[in-house]
């Protein structure tokens, strides 16, 4: 029981660094921008090139390291962001594009890798059918630091020492390394049935259905919290003011995952997900027509809820597609799914951005948000019929 206990607090701060890891990244790239040593096709780019990496440390996982120890593979991960997050901060002190780029491509293979890892150590410590309410949970710790970190580097701008938020990431890195080491060696470590595991997984309906949603969420909306400071900046705010807006859409990100997690458990997940993306198209229209700063707070809250509370709920719908022994390819799989899907996205929407302006983005969003919730709505009445 004790062991137990210890590997969920191990789970909750692992999860939320290991999310963390993007937000912090992807909430500098307006920062460099503002800053001059990126440009908007340049963070559309370097997030892609994060997002890619990212997803080939997962297939990485799927292919070749799914016999790996979990945490092996999540201390070799550690190793890798902390390289890397010193690296981003000898970029910022240099003003070295080149520096900067390689930084986020190390980081997203750390973050491919872990995410895989992680995923696996939440499926053993939850139950089949009743994970929403946990996974909305480690979700929830997630978003506290995506609603801390805007706020701490809005503050180092105003100060003028940017880079003293990079050495949050480093710190944040030798946490995730001295959390990993706490794990116990057994966790998840089987290697066995592994080719009729990939079989069966092809086969698996539900499952191929859960990683097109998860695909598509995760295109429409992981990524518009890059480009929302953005729309802010081109309304008049500054860029202080833009990052303290944007952690409004991380403070709904928390409130969303109990939200669309408390429907799934009353209704059902496919349900609950179809509300949360029309709620999604409301919220992009709204906010790309208001101007009054306390209205865009409310927004931007509101957003948050709708795009980001469906995580939990689909990574649920995925683990309960899931048996035991395709859990870990099928944990790398989703993290391919929903971040392919992001990597498309933040590379489409940075050349949009160039090409049409700013509210380009999130009109493509309301759309994407549009057909998930009809998605959502058909299968849900098929499961009824059937």
């Amino acid at each position: 029981m004790e062991s137990k206990a210890k590997s969920l607090t191990s789970l909750y701060v692992m999860q939320a660094l290991a999310k963390g890891f993007s937000v912090f990244y992807f909430v500098m790239l307006p920062v460099f921008f503002a800053e001059k040593l990126i440009t908007s096709k340049e963070i559309g780019y370097i997030g892609a090139l994060f997002i890619g990496l990212l997803i080939v440390g997962a297939l990485v996982v799927a292919r070749w390291l799914h016999g790996l120890e979990t945490r092996t593979l999540l201390l070799l991960s550690s190793c890798v962001s902390i390289f890397a997050s010193v690296i981003l901060l000898l970029g910022s002190i240099n003003d070295s594009l080149a520096l900067i780029t390689l930084s986020f491509g190390m980081m997203g293979l750390a973050v491919g890798t872990a995410m895989s890892g992680v995923n696996v150590v939440a499926a053993s410590l939850t139950k089949r059918g009743d994970r929403y309410a946990s996974l909305a949970k480690l979700g929830m710790l997630t978003d506290i630091a995506r609603i801390v970190f805007p706020i701490v580097v809005a503050g180092a701008v105003v100060v003028g020492a940017s880079s003293a938020a990079i050495l949050l990431i480093i710190i944040a890195a030798f946490v995730f390394l001295l959390f990993s080491r706490s794990l116990p060696r057994s966790l998840h470590s089987s290697k066995g049935a592994l080719t009729s595991a990939a079989m069966s997984i092809r086969r698996n309906k539900p499952f191929r259905f859960v990683l097109s949603l998860e695909f598509l969420d995760s295109f429409s909306s992981s990524q518009l919290f890059v480009f929302l400071p953005l729309v802010f900046l081109a309304k008049g705010y500054s860029l202080e003011n833009s990052l303290i807006l944007q952690s409004f859409i991380f403070l709904g990100y928390l409130s969303g995952r109990w939200l669309v997690g408390f429907l799934a458990k009353r209704y059902s997940a496919t349900k609950a997900i179809a509300y949360a993306e029309i709620g999604m198209v409301a919220s992009i229209v709204l906010l790309l027509v208001a101007k009054q700063l306390w209205i865009l707070y409310l927004l931007s809250f509101l957003l948050g809820i709708c795009t980001r509370g469906t995580s939990p709920a689909i990574k649920a719908l995925a683990f309960d597609s899931l048996s035991d022994d395709q859990m870990k390819r099928g944990s790398a799989m989703h993290v391919v799914a929903g971040d392919s899907g992001s990597a498309i996205g933040q590379l489409l929407f940075g050349f949009l951005i160039a090409w049409f302006g700013v509210n380009t983005p999130f009109i493509v969003a309301a759309v994407v948000a549009a057909f998930i919730a009809l998605a959502c709505l058909g299968w849900s009445s098929k499961l009824r019929s059937a």
